[in-house]
């Protein structure tokens, strides 16, 4: 996979498993299933829709960059800026799909054990919230080390980010506990 495209699927899985760590465990706790799943989808949506749209504008303000560049190296017959605009633009797109995608598939995997238990017509329990757990930050390690050639580095970078991950989980589920204190 091209370095761009990979960059676009690694922020949209990890966005998507941050956001829906946050959030299921910052509401699973003291309220329903339904709440913390509702939760979890509106937040994989919203996320993804905004990695689409912010993905989009970034890569077209680098798009404008690069088109000041292009126009001091090129010779003005080799200059047609309508051409590599019309390019790039439709690259941008196909990179800020990606974003989209990945965002909510990272947003679904937080979702799985609350379906699972859903499905199965299982009483509200912290356990749901330690599977959702559990299986992000076993991605989000997997995610981390994904960029590491060296065994040792692997595991350094996928620990800390599977660490972040838990630290996002941490401060929501706090945050979580003084709100229904206070609510």
């Amino acid at each position: 996979m091209e370095r761009a495209k990979s960059r676009y699927v690694i922020l949209g899985l990890s966005d998507g498993l941050f956001l829906g760590l946050g959030i299921s465990l910052g509401i699973s706790v003291f309220h329903s299933y339904q709440l913390t799943f509702a939760s979890i989808l509106l937040v994989g949506v919203s996320g993804s829709l905004s990695n689409f749209f912010s993905a989009y504008n970034a890569e077209n303000f680098v798009l404008g960059q690069q088109m000041k560049e292009y126009r001091k190296v090129l010779f003005a017959k080799e200059y047609d800026p309508k051409k590599i605009t019309k390019l790039k633009k439709a690259k941008n797109l196909r990179y800020a799909a990606l974003g989209f995608i990945s965002t909510l598939l990272g947003s679904v995997i937080v979702l799985l054990p609350y379906i699972a238990y859903y499905a199965l017509k299982a009483t509200q329990s912290v356990a749901t919230s330690i599977i959702s757990l559990v299986l992000s930050l076993i991605i989000l390690a997997i995610i981390g080390s994904y960029s590491q050639e060296e065994k040792r580095q692997k595991i350094k970078e996928g620990l800390k980010t599977a660490g972040v991950g838990l630290l996002i989980a941490g401060i929501s589920a706090f945050l979580g506990v003084l709100i229904n204190l206070f609510i």
